[in-house]
């Protein structure tokens, strides 16, 4: 007897069958009736299934060359059968790691629900998940009981202008709106080539070029305004990679030029030194133990603009010490003077 498992990664990777309807309930279908025992060939299963004989026969290669079923033909008979005993139709495994996957998708929706880009992505899912077996059986409310992600709430206005910088940056056309800087008491107009969009620590990004100032910026979607999408159609810089591009950068800030990367490193003990051990918050980090113990590290990366570093920095208070360079201990020093006062 074959008891026999499949997983979705199985079944979409067969990419040369193109299915008509729910191709696992054609399938399962196609099982039952060869179970049965009645030999039934694709002539037949067509009719049955209201697909045309060839579809069926995709169905029979996939179902004897990626679920191995052990399907013979009669000639004699003109029809199908199972060599062995099967006693169970193939099924999708999902076990807790794809579980786990299901829901991280689903979630990871949230950050642009409303937008058109959201609705697309959401159907795929859904023709996904509607792929698998009716005999797996997912209760979304069971996954919301067992996995919750910690992240700000995006505004209505911060996804309306998501869905239109992402539509922006596909079709590579210019945008222009008012920007409001940090540092800033108004915001200014600001003509941009998006090029890529980031989300930072729960927050969304656009990296483009400024088209008045022809360099590279970084703009926070909250503080962008008065959006506007023209039609004028762009070429994307060669060579521009965003991942990249926010590798360069502890947080979201980033510098150009190689030259102006500095190398951090910063000695956590106690509580912090455990937290480096597991977590990751730079693409370079590289962590040495000092201690057998494990409570007390030193943690080395690669970054540009060290304002977002001091942040993380103070963030330890006394469980942090910086080695270098001397650019950030100098900071570090002269924000603590300002705290005292």
């Amino acid at each position: 007897m074959a008891k026999l498992r499949n997983t979705v990664s199985d079944l979409m990777a067969d990419k040369p069958v193109k299915f008509t309807r729910r191709p696992m309930e054609r399938i399962h279908k196609i099982h039952t009736a060869i179970k049965s025992g009645r030999l039934p060939n694709c002539t037949t299963l067509a009719k049955e299934l209201e697909v045309t004989p060839k579809t069926v026969q995709r169905d029979i290669n996939f179902m004897r060359d990626s679920l191995k079923v052990p399907l013979c033909y009669n000639e004699q008979s003109h029809g199908y059968y199972y060599e062995n005993a099967v006693d169970d139709f193939p099924e999708f495994e999902v076990g807790a790691e794809e579980m786990a996957a299901l829901f991280l998708a689903r979630s990871a929706l949230e950050s642009i629900r409303g937008t058109e880009l959201a609705e697309k992505v959401r159907e795929a899912f859904g023709k996904l998940t509607r792929s698998m077996s009716e005999r797996v059986q997912l209760n979304w409310s069971d996954l919301d009981d067992a996995f919750s992600r910690k992240v700000p709430e995006v505004r209505g206005r911060d996804v309306k202008v998501f869905g239109q910088l992402a539509e922006a940056v596909v079709q590579q056309v210019e945008v222009s709106f008012h920007y409001l800087k940090l540092d800033a008491d108004k915001a200014e107009a600001r003509k941009v080539r998006p090029l890529h969009l980031g989300e930072v620590d729960g927050s969304w990004y656009l990296i483009g070029m400024d088209v008045d100032r022809e360099a590279l910026r970084t703009f926070a979607l909250p503080r962008v305004t008065r959006l506007k999408v023209s039609g004028n159609s762009f070429e994307r810089p060669t060579g521009f990679d965003g991942r990249e591009h926010l590798r360069r950068s502890f947080g979201i800030w980033t510098v150009s030029g190689d030259d102006s990367l500095s190398l951090v490193q910063v000695r956590l003990k106690d509580y912090a030194a455990r937290l480096a051990q597991e977590r990751r918050w730079h693409p370079t980090q590289e962590v040495k133990v000092l201690n057998a113990k494990g409570t007390k590290v030193d943690v080395c990366f690669e970054a540009g603009a060290l304002e977002e570093v001091l942040r993380w920095v103070l963030s330890f208070g006394s469980k942090a010490k910086v080695i270098g360079p001397p650019k950030l201990k100098k900071m570090v020093a002269d924000e603590l003077a300002l705290m005292a006062k």
